[in-house]
């Protein structure tokens, strides 16, 4: 039997051009994202990212990178 090694990513919020949208918050169909106290978007579930890149294409900011590691 193989080993299959699930593929892991990296989600960056790019807080120089994040305008706080919360596009990616009600786009992503793992929920990796969350509001911190102050009400700003940030990576809560990092691991749940499938690479699926909808929150980093339909960013309108162009603030967030997802990256495979």
């Amino acid at each position: 039997m193989k080993n299959i090694k699930k593929k892991t990513y990296e989600v960056n919020i790019n807080r120089n051009f994040c305008k706080n949208c919360l596009i990616c918050l009600n786009i992503c169909p793992k929920k990796v994202f969350g509001l911190d106290d102050k009400y700003e978007i940030f990576v809560k579930y990092q691991e749940e990212c499938i690479g699926c890149k909808l929150c980093e294409n339909l960013c309108p900011d162009f603030a967030i990178e997802v990256d495979e590691i």
